[in-house]
């Protein structure tokens, strides 16, 4: 595994914003602004999207695919919210484990 914490091309920065945007009939865009100096730093296409917190409704929304069941979008989600609470634990151990750990109050 790797693993990158992003930065500012412009300043260096690892203060940052991730807009998501979100289009009827369009894959959901995340756009990255520098929280300094508001330069974008970087765009991406999503094709899935988990926030975790947020439930099974507002995963539901970027769910395309309206012919499956709700027991199967339920296991989805599910599984989604597990995947992405055990790739955080991964990358912060990778982070660890490289010197590299996030520090209390960053974002």
């Amino acid at each position: 595994m790797g693993v990158h914490r992003q930065r500012c091309q412009s300043c260096d920065s690892t203060r940052l914003n991730n807009l998501l945007v979100r289009q009827p009939g369009k894959d959901q865009v995340v756009l990255v602004v520098c929280a300094e100096c508001h330069d974008l730093v970087a765009r991406y296409e999503l094709s899935s999207y988990y926030h975790h917190g947020k439930g099974f409704e507002s995963w539901l929304r970027q769910v395309r695919n309206a012919t499956e069941s709700a027991l199967d979008l339920s296991e989805a989600f599910e599984k989604t919210r597990d995947n992405a609470l055990n790739e955080l634990a991964e990358a912060l151990a990778k982070l660890e484990t490289e010197g590299k750990p996030l520090e209390r109050g960053e974002p």
